[in-house]
């Protein structure tokens, strides 16, 4: 009876501290660099002058990152579209970061010097877009995405 009571007592303690709510922590611990064969893709610190981490203003919300893409497979290609996207804990969709689709501020590589996501953001997605070059009138699109996850 005695061993009854003694377990009984274990387990309420176990329920009563153990957590109830769990949090994911933020994505400070990105794998810092992602690569196919085609593409590599690095998250890194802000290349803003004055700051050499990724500490925010408000660091609660968002920290800053910056992303390097380049062509590390064949050199025959366009760059033609990158979007960025990250998730939110308490939607099932994705927010914009941002996306940058235009000819004369890709090329086959990519560089964003500084883009907040938010500190709850367990999930940062990104989306390169990309064209073989031929002599189509319409080329046909490639696309890689690439996850960050927590």
């Amino acid at each position: 009876m005695k061993k009854v009571q003694i377990s009984i007592l274990i387990t309420v303690l176990f329920l009563t501290l153990a957590p109830i709510n769990s949090f994911a922590s933020s994505l400070e611990n990105l794998p810092r660099k992602l690569s196919t064969n085609q593409w590599s893709v690095e998250i890194g610190k802000p290349d803003s002058p004055n700051r050499h981490d990724n500490k925010s203003d408000n660091p609660e919300l968002y920290n800053v990152y910056s992303m390097d893409i380049k062509n590390i497979g064949d050199k025959n290609v366009k760059l033609v579209r990158v979007e960025a996207y990250r998730d939110d804990p308490n939607s099932q969709t994705d927010f914009e970061l941002f996306t940058t689709e235009s000819d004369k501020h890709l090329t086959p590589s990519f560089h964003h010097n500084n883009f907040p996501l938010f500190t709850k953001a367990t999930k940062l997605i990104v989306t390169v877009t990309w064209t073989k070059e031929s002599g189509d009138k319409y080329p046909r699109k490639f696309q890689e995405h690439f996850f960050f996850n927590q």
